[in-house]
């Protein structure tokens, strides 16, 4: 392939507003490369025309645009999981290769949640709220207010790049860490097992922690309800900085207060933000952060464009592209 001809749509979705990160990155891969042509449409008309004489896209592509996609070949998406309609019948049905930016978290994400490992190991959310009272008392042991983690059990479900990074931190700390994930067969030496999604069913109930990184699909949708919290360990946290939309918070909320759990930790919610009057807001044993697992730093732009980067040059070589997405499976 001679030339790469690149169509940079919006992030999000029918928004064609000036996009300066986007300008940079476009001036970046001009300047680097010289087989490369770059369109930033002004509104959606332009878009069409631009697509119709691109081999290759990044962004949102519609239903207003896909029928303007025959020569599309590659189409980098705009996050690591983008939102659940950016894979619809049509562009799943498309021979097109979608490339997403998985892997650029995996520190940011693994790091906020041995967070709330160590906070609920050392029972550091309730000191914090004694604290807001001014209120000196050690807390009852018989309570469960410590975890030592060198005898924790800890299940993380979905073991890419996040779940990978975590279970390093957690057997760093002693613990046993067991895995869970749908397509990888080669287990990480931090790992004591890995499992199939199958195979889960004996290992919740012995778990001092569940962790899931998983992404919403259609398979992943509300699978942490009331029937799993109930199989939980009754001293056992659950934590998601996944998907909000795997989970039922209400589910959660009400299978904390029967104490079928202990806690939560959750980044990552069904609506968000969280209502106001929602239950966990008042929980004690629940930590709340407003999705900020992965907050956006400069640098992880700058991993960003190398992704694109990078799957230009592959593109244009006819090689393999970096993080390709099974798209009837979304991820």
């Amino acid at each position: 392939m001679n030339k790469v001809n690149m169509t940079f749509l919006p992030s999000v979705k029918d928004d064609f507003s000036k996009d300066q990160l986007i300008i940079d990155w476009c001036e970046r891969l001009k300047d680097t490369f010289d087989f490369i042509n770059i369109y930033i449409p002004k509104n959606l008309e332009e878009a069409k025309d631009n697509l119709t004489n691109s081999n290759a896209a990044y962004g949102v592509i519609t239903e207003d645009l896909i029928d303007y996609c025959e020569n599309i070949k590659w189409l980098q998406a705009p996050q690591a999981a983008p939102p659940p309609d950016f894979y619809f019948k049509k562009l799943i049905d498309h021979p097109v290769l979608v490339t997403n930016f998985r892997g650029i978290y995996n520190d940011h994400i693994s790091h906020h949640i041995m967070a709330m490992i160590l906070s609920f190991s050392r029972s550091l959310n309730l000191y914090i709220n004694q604290q807001s009272q001014r209120k000196w008392s050690p807390l009852n042991l018989e309570l469960g207010s410590t975890r030592y983690l060198p005898e924790s059990r800890i299940l993380i479900i979905g073991v890419g790049g996040i779940g990978e990074e975590t279970s390093k931190l957690c057997r760093s700390f002693g613990s046993e860490v067991i895995g869970v994930d749908e397509r990888r067969t080669d287990k990480p030496d931090y790992l004591t097992k890995l499992l199939k999604p199958t195979e889960i069913e004996k290992y919740i109930g012995s778990s001092d922690f569940i962790v899931s990184t998983i992404p919403h699909t259609p398979n992943t949708e509300k699978i942490f309800n009331y029937d799993f919290f109930s199989k939980m360990k009754k001293s056992a946290f659950f934590i998601n900085i996944g998907r909000g939309k795997t989970t039922v918070l209400d589910d959660l909320a009400l299978a904390i207060k029967n104490k079928e759990l202990s806690g939560a930790g959750l980044d990552v919610f069904e609506q968000e933000p969280l209502p106001k009057n929602h239950e966990l807001w008042e929980m004690k044993n629940v930590i709340i952060t407003p999705h900020v697992a992965a907050y956006d730093v400069p640098y992880l732009n700058e991993r960003r464009y190398e992704i694109i980067k990078n799957n230009c040059i592959n593109f244009r070589n006819g090689e393999n592209l970096i993080n390709v997405v099974d798209k009837n499976l979304w991820y």
